[in-house]
């Protein structure tokens, strides 16, 4: 007799016995009652239903073995020998056999004669046997053969069905982390909760799946984890676009007057109002696209001026109006920082044959706890009209209904810089006035 080794350790026949996910014991009722008949109908102390695996038998039922599985080299065992061949086997005395006589169960005389039948599956795969065990010497008929081929369809039914019922539970299982996983990403889970749940479902269906689910499985972790990559940057690319000013970068007026009254709620602190000088002229005199220039330069430099302020909220209120929310900052401070900004926001632009030289006034407020935003941003509104008042170009400090100190008297005048490189005129001249 040939080895059965290679057959029983074929690549295919192995993930065809896995997709039944049997590894002992099925506790089926019918799978039991099948063993019984066999073992009362072929009067034989033992009774098996056995899935071969590379020298290991596992029991999806058995009378008289009392183990859910056993150790047998692939050379001794039976039932090994019916799936290499395909074919029923009959040995009357297992102890005169010269292959079966090595058995660790014949050696004890726990065996003596056997007759088994493939168990082969709806794709034609030998998952392995029907058989019983005499423990007496014993020549079987063809009438005991026919009874194990019978039993065969039976077994073959039931274990066909389990694995269907196992397929479509998998599936469902499958199916209900889609929806689980997509249900979070339409209801905005941050992104990582999303591939957390992804990760903790693989872990639990990845053990139980079969080369095909297991396919299955990675192309839908693959698509769920896209969907919720490009499903979080969309909402990040939303949340930019809500909150951001879309020409310079910076808060919008919508997100400005949120972020401000939380940045001021804790402790108070300053606001600056920041309107540019002699702006219209030139948007009139060299077009639009010089001037939308011109605030994105201006509105870069004001942003990185207040780099080293932690909680500073700089936001573009509209035209050429800015404001900065500077929490717990007091009049001293916060008009330390409005003079070295007054002094870094210059520049000067080229407009037909003149040179127009843009600064800003910035007017200051300060907001004690419990302020409103929009309250001391109306108060720095008003002192900004104060600095152009005074002549463009200055710092000036309000008083909120009169009840905040002035600092000093009159606006904060700032020395001219050198101004950066111009930027180029386009348009015709034309009167300004701001």
């Amino acid at each position: 007799m040939e080895s059965p080794r290679s057959a029983v350790a074929d690549p295919a026949r192995l993930a065809a016995l896995a997709s039944y996910r049997l590894d002992g014991h099925a506790g089926d009722d019918d799978l039991d009652a099948v063993v019984a008949h066999m073992a009362r109908a072929l009067d034989a102390p033992i009774a098996v239903i056995n899935l071969v695996g590379p020298d290991l038998q596992c029991y999806a039922a058995e009378i008289g073995v009392g183990t859910p599985f056993t150790e047998v080299p692939d050379e001794l065992s039976f039932c090994a020998y019916v799936v290499a061949t395909g074919e029923p086997l009959a040995v009357d005395d297992a102890l005169a056999h010269p292959v079966f006589a090595d058995n660790p169960a014949v050696a004890a005389g726990a065996i003596r004669s056997y007759l088994g039948v493939p168990l082969v599956d709806a794709d034609g795969f030998v998952l392995g046997s029907l058989g019983v065990f005499d423990d007496d010497v014993r020549t079987f008929v063809d009438a005991d053969l026919e009874i194990l081929q019978i039993q065969v369809r039976l077994v073959r039914s039931v274990l066909s069905l389990r694995r269907q019922v196992a397929a479509h539970r998998w599936d469902a299982r499958l199916l209900a982390l889609q929806s689980r996983a997509l249900e979070s990403v339409a209801t905005g889970c941050p992104l990582e909760e999303v591939l957390d749940l992804v990760a903790a479902t693989v872990r639990e269906l990845a053990p139980e799946a079969d080369g095909q689910q297991r396919l299955a499985l990675d192309d839908t972790v693959a698509r769920l984890s896209a969907i919720a990559i490009d499903a979080d940057g969309w909402r990040g690319a939303l949340t930019r676009t809500a909150r951001q000013d879309p020409l310079t970068g910076l808060a919008n007026r919508g997100h400005l007057l949120e972020a401000g009254q939380e940045a001021l709620s804790p402790r108070g602190g300053a606001v600056l109002f920041v309107d540019v000088d002699r702006f219209k002229e030139v948007n009139d005199r060299a077009g639009h696209a010089v001037g939308d220039q011109l605030l994105a330069r201006l509105a870069g430099r004001l942003e990185s001026g207040l780099a080293t302020f932690p909680g500073a909220v700089v936001g573009r209120l509209g035209g050429d109006e800015f404001a900065v929310v500077l929490p717990g900052l007091g009049w001293d401070d916060a008009a330390a920082v409005g003079e070295r900004l007054v002094s870094e926001l210059v520049d000067q632009i080229e407009v037909g044959r003149r040179t127009v030289r843009v600064s800003v006034s910035i007017g200051l407020a300060v907001a004690e706890q419990g302020t409103t935003f929009t309250d001391v941003l109306a108060e720095a509104d008003l002192a900004m009209y104060g600095a152009k008042a005074r002549g463009r170009g200055l710092l000036h400090a309000g008083s909120r209904d009169g009840g905040l100190p002035m600092p000093r008297s009159g606006g904060y005048g700032v020395p001219s810089l050198p101004s950066l490189p111009s930027l180029p005129a386009q348009g015709a001249p034309g009167p300004g006035t701001r």
